[in-house]
């Protein structure tokens, strides 16, 4: 995990190819002249570039790190929704109705 206020280096995709290309050649030597010869910060970077370039050359692009916003749940506008969709949730949103009744006068 990364130190607090550590920066990224966030590498070009062509980087990323030329990096995997040469270290699955096995021209270059092992991982650690890899390593150097690029001046990355570790052999992880290669091998964990090495796997999505295997998976799909195209994973090399994105950058998924970090979690993606889910966002405030969605209102239910009833109006919207067919008279099946309606019953359904109505029933739904009176059963929880009950059920927090009973719980809050035992």
């Amino acid at each position: 995990m990364a130190k607090k206020g550590s920066k990224f280096t966030n590498y070009p995709p062509e980087f990323k190819r030329q990096v995997v290309e040469d270290y699955l050649s096995g021209k270059s030597g092992g991982m650690s002249s890899i390593v150097k010869k690029y001046g990355l910060k570790s052999a992880n970077q290669v091998l964990t570039w090495t796997r999505k370039y295997r998976e799909d050359p195209v994973l090399l692009t994105q950058d998924l790190r970090g979690r993606k916003s889910t966002g405030r749940p969605k209102t239910r506008n009833l109006e919207e929704m067919t008279l099946e969709e309606q019953n359904t949730y109505l029933r739904m949103e009176n059963a929880i109705l009950k059920t927090l009744r009973t719980l809050l006068n035992p």
